[in-house]
């Protein structure tokens, strides 16, 4: 990542003991170090402690509770200034797909969703059907209690859509599934210290404007990472969304007024490319041994394309102000 241009790192957590839900502060310190040790930074974690008993109820809620403000207090403690608690289904498939090899563009292959697939999925026998207001009244129970420790210990609790936004699915409420639901999300305890992790694909499966919603949460400094990303088609429409390249045009998300409006609203977080299809090279990279699933090609070429687009409208914008002075 520091080869190909990076500043920042968006990483993940430390691996945690069965029996201890609580992320000690020298195992996030280590991770920070090493990030560190190669001139990058590391300030923003993709996930966070376990939550889902509390979110969902389940034995033990109190304990998880108290176990995540600890975490908290050591996030803190060790610079890590951002974070993502996990708020979908407690299950293998919480990020639902109904085809993972769906061709694209060149013949390359990526996912696809088509609820027309999934509506009629029955509840799971271990966690029966949940009603929308019960994980609302569980998200505001979890808010209520912890963002005071944020609060003092200087850490951002974000949260990202539900993936795929559309509800209910196999008996779980999607609630985070709407621009309207992260306003209410928003309003349940206001502080700074609760915001969002803004998927651009998942606000492009609920078929909204993704760039007027940039500027909508942006402008009230509620965006702390992004995801970047593109589809085809929503999860209203016949047929459902698929993924699709970053630098795709036929995408439903204009990338380059996405990146202009993060300009505009001065975000200043990081941001990293997100869901790439699968090319033949990353078939070369799996049948050699690399991870299954990470496809590489198009995550660099989603990066080159990212940064590509950020200096055009850097310039651009530069250019705008020396002409207005004049």
């Amino acid at each position: 990542m520091k080869q190909l241009g990076c500043t920042d790192v968006i990483g993940h957590g430390p691996p945690t003991p069965r029996d201890s839900e609580i992320w000690e502060y020298g195992d996030i310190i280590q991770i920070k170090r090493h990030v560190e040790s190669y001139g990058l930074k590391l300030e923003v974690l993709e996930d966070a402690p376990p939550i889902e008993k509390i979110i969902y109820d389940l034995q033990g809620k109190k304990e998880q509770l108290e176990n995540f403000c600890k975490s908290l207090e050591n996030l803190g403690k060790a610079g890590i200034k951002v974070i993502k608690p996990q708020h979908m289904p407690p299950v293998p498939n919480m990020i639902w797909r109904t085809e993972i090899d769906k061709p694209t563009r060149g013949g390359a292959t990526s996912t696809a969703f088509d609820y027309n697939l999934v509506k009629d999925i029955p509840p799971t026998v271990r966690f029966g059907a949940y009603k929308e207001e019960e994980i609302w009244k569980n998200l505001e129970y979890f808010l209520k209690n912890v963002v005071p420790t944020a609060e003092e210990n200087g850490v951002v609790i974000t949260f990202h859509p539900d993936d795929p936004p559309i509800s209910p699915i196999q008996g779980f409420p999607r609630i985070l599934r709407s621009v309207e639901a992260f306003d209410k999300l928003l309003s349940i305890v206001p502080s700074d210290n609760v915001g969002i992790c803004f998927c651009q694909g998942c606000f492009a499966e609920m078929g909204v404007d993704v760039p007027a919603a940039i500027r909508y949460f942006g402008r009230r400094k509620k965006i702390f990472f992004a995801h970047f990303r593109n589809v085809v088609g929503s999860v209203h429409e016949p047929g459902g969304f698929q993924e699709i390249f970053h630098d795709d045009p036929s995408g439903r998300v204009d990338m380059f007024e996405a990146m202009k409006a993060y300009y505009e609203v001065g975000f200043e977080g990081p941001m990293r490319p997100d869901h790439a299809p699968k090319t033949i090279a990353d078939l070369l990279f799996e049948f050699f041994g690399g991870s299954p699933g990470y496809y590489m090609i198009g995550k660099v070429l989603a990066l080159g394309y990212m940064k590509g687009l950020a200096e055009a409208i850097e310039k651009a914008f530069f250019k705008e102000k020396v002409l207005e002075k004049k």
